[in-house]
């Protein structure tokens, strides 16, 4: 069974692609470069923001760009280093490209012939691309769906204090944004030491043991598909400025803010 992981090159790929492939569960990695489609994703934004509104649009954008380059410190420190991880595994095949549903990247994919195709941390895909894997196509999101679709769905889960619905859902991917069957899931025990961050660290690890139980049901030919719940506000947007402040005043839960 040929596996491909589809994915960005951040700190949550590289620990799972090392450990898939330490497993022998892996047969190559295609690694997406997204930073010109962020930085035209911004342009549109702000030009389509009203004259009034532009400067909450860049304490916005600064907001996530700030806890972004917070979450990928913590991860670094807390996770990858504890692993012995600095990259993706050196032996492994691994092809960049600048857009991952981009004709460079169907067409590797097409070469690789994948059994599975295991998604993570791209962004929205083609439908042509769901339709190469022999298998199946696996989306590993970090969050309970429906209940949180979209990025950042722990943060969502945090903020409204829905401490029982944060977890990792592997999705069977569809056009639609977290929309698909679900194939397994798995819920996180905050504890009140926790934080933010360290529940991240948490629900990466818990990733990997999903994915890991996802290709073994593979194998023996039970991987199941769970219809999602048809439910109203399961969307979530990008957090903003303000979004962050109520979290970051918050005393509902333990912050490590810094660390």
């Amino acid at each position: 069974m040929k596996i491909v992981l589809l994915t960005n090159n951040s700190g949550p790929a590289k620990f799972i692609a090392n450990h898939l492939y330490e497993k022998g569960l892996l047969d190559a990695a295609i690694i997406e470069d997204g930073t010109i489609k962020k930085k035209k994703k911004i342009f549109r934004e702000i030009k389509s923001t009203p004259w009034a509104r532009i400067p909450i649009k860049f304490l916005d954008l600064l907001a996530i760009y700030i806890y972004s380059q917070f979450t990928k410190s913590y991860i670094e420190k807390h996770l990858l280093r504890r692993s012995n991880i600095k990259i993706f595994p050196k032996k492994l095949i691994c092809h960049e490209v600048k857009n991952a549903s981009g004709l460079h990247s169907i067409s590797i994919l097409k070469s690789l012939t994948p059994d599975i195709i295991i998604v993570l941390g791209t962004s929205i895909l083609k439908p042509e691309v769901l339709t190469i894997a022999n298998q199946y196509t696996l989306n590993i999101h970090g969050g309970i769906v429906p209940q949180y679709r979209n990025v950042h769905s722990d943060f969502w889960a945090i903020k409204k204090k829905d401490f029982n619905s944060i977890g990792t859902s592997i999705i069977h991917l569809d056009p639609g944004i977290d929309t698909g069957q679900i194939a397994i899931q798995g819920f996180l025990k905050v504890k009140p030491h926790d934080s933010l961050f360290s529940i991240k660290i948490k629900n990466i690890e818990l990733s990997l043991d999903l994915i890991l139980k996802a290709i073994d049901m593979v194998k023996n030919g039970n991987l199941p598909k769970t219809i999602q719940k048809d439910i109203i506000g399961g969307f979530h947007k990008t957090p903003g400025f303000f979004d962050f402040l109520g979290w970051f005043t918050s005393n509902t839960i333990n912050i490590e803010r810094f660390s």
